[in-house]
C-alpha cells in the first residue's frame, strides 16, 4: 500500500501575471487562469448528461478507488479545498486530509530532512512536498509516497496502478522513480515535442524508434519518491527546469551537466544524437543526491496537464469527453 500526495499549490497574483507574460512571449499562448487553477471547473458530457468537476477532482476520484493508495494528502489551499470537496472527501472511507500550503514546516522535518530555509520555502514546491510527506503514513514508515500532480485530469487509475506495479517489483527501489511515457509522434496532441532518448533499460517498449535508435518521451504527472534518499534542496531548482525544450532552460541545463561532470550532453542530445535514458538516470542522480530511475511506459494520456492556456483548456476537455 502507497500514501499518494496531491500536489494542488498555487502562485500568487504577481507571480501568475509573470508566468502569463512567459507563456505569451516564449509559446505564444494565451494564459486564462487567474483563480485557483486546481479548482477550475471542466464540463464534460457523460451518458447525455453535462458533468462539471473541479481539475483536482479528476486525480482525486481515481486515487480513492485505487486499492493501492492507503492514504491521501491534498496540499494546498486548505480553505478553498475544504469549501469545494469536503463533502465530497466525506464520502469516501479512506484517509484523507488537506495541508495548508502556507503552513510553516516544522521544526522537526527541517532538521531530520537537513533542509536550507533559504532553498526551500514553505509555500513552495519543495516545501509542499515535504510538508505533505510529513503529513502521511509513509513518512512515518520512512517509506516510498506516489506525488501526483492535480493538474492532469486524464491521468487514469490503470495507469497509476501500472506504475506502481512496476516499481514494486524492485528490490531496492531508487529514491525518485520517474515514469518515462512513450510519445510516438514527432509532437503529442498538445503541440508539444517529446525528448528523444535511446532506451537502454530492462523496459523495452514496441514504439518505432528513429533513425539514431531512439524514442520520445515525457515525463507524467505522477513521480514514486522517499525524500529520506535524496537532497531535498534540490527539487526547486529541479522543478524550475521542468520545460527542458525552452531555450533559456537548456542553456542551464548544460551549464548544470557540465558542472556536475557530464560536459558532453549537448553534443550526445543534438550531435551525435545518442544520449540514453541510463545517462539521463546518471546526470539527475548526480543533481538529486540519490539514485533516480526512469521507467519507460505507456500512457500519453499522463502527460497532459493544464498550465493554464486557453487552448489547453479546450483540447483537455474534448480529450475528457471521449474517455
Amino acid at each position: 500500500m502507497t500514501s499518494a500526495i496531491l500536489m494542488a499549490g498555487y502562485n500568487n497574483k504577481r507571480e501568475v501575471k509573470k508566468y502569463s507574460r512567459i507563456v505569451a512571449e516564449n509559446y505564444g499562448e494565451n494564459f486564462i487562469e487567474s483563480g485557483y487553477k486546481p479548482l477550475r471547473e471542466f464540463k464534460t458530457v457523460k451518458d447525455g448528461k453535462e458533468e462539471c468537476k473541479p481539475l483536482i477532482q479528476y486525480t482525486l476520484e481515481n486515487l480513492f478507488a485505487s486499492d493501492l493508495i492507503d492514504d491521501i494528502i491534498i496540499v494546498g489551499h486548505q480553505m478553498l479545498l475544504e469549501q469545494r470537496l469536503g463533502n465530497l472527501i466525506n464520502t469516501f472511507e479512506k484517509p484523507c486530509c488537506i495541508v495548508n500550503q502556507n503552513s510553516k514546516i516544522p521544526s522537526n522535518i527541517i532538521e531530520d530532512f537537513n533542509i536550507k530555509p533559504s532553498k526551500v520555502k514553505q509555500n513552495s514546491i519543495a516545501g509542499n512536498l515535504i510538508k505533505g510527506y510529513a503529513a502521511s503514513a509513509a513518512f512515518k514508515d520512512r517509506k516510498h509516497a506516489l506525488f501526483v500532480a492535480s493538474d492532469s485530469p486524464l491521468t487514469t487509475k490503470k495507469f497509476i496502478e501500472d506504475f506502481l506495479n512496476i516499481i514494486q517489483k524492485y528490490p531496492e527501489p531508487a529514491a525518485i522513480v520517474f515514469p518515462a511515457v512513450c510519445i510516438e509522434a514527432d509532437r503529442d496532441r498538445l503541440g508539444r515535442h517529446p525528448l528523444k532518448l535511446v532506451n537502454d533499460t530492462e523496459h523495452q517498449l514496441p514504439h518505432k524508434k528513429d533513425g539514431y535508435g531512439r524514442q520520445g518521451f515525457r515525463l507524467s504527472s505522477v513521480m514514486s519518491a522517499n525524500p529520506n534518499f535524496f537532497n531535498i534542496n534540490t527539487v526547486n531548482a529541479a522543478y524550475g527546469l521542468r520545460k527542458a525544450l525552452n531555450p533559456n532552460v537548456q542553456l542551464k541545463l548544460f551549464r548544470i551537466t557540465r558542472r556536475l561532470g557530464y560536459p558532453n550532453v549537448y553534443s550526445k542530445y543534438f550531435l551525435r544524437k545518442n544520449l540514453s535514458i541510463k545517462e539521463v538516470e546518471n546526470i539527475t542522480s548526480e543533481f538529486f543526491g540519490g539514485r533516480v530511475k526512469l521507467v519507460p511506459i505507456i500512457g500519453e494520456e499522463a502527460t497532459y496537464d493544464y498550465d493554464g492556456t486557453d487552448s489547453e483548456y479546450l483540447m483537455i476537455t474534448d480529450m475528457l469527453n471521449v474517455l
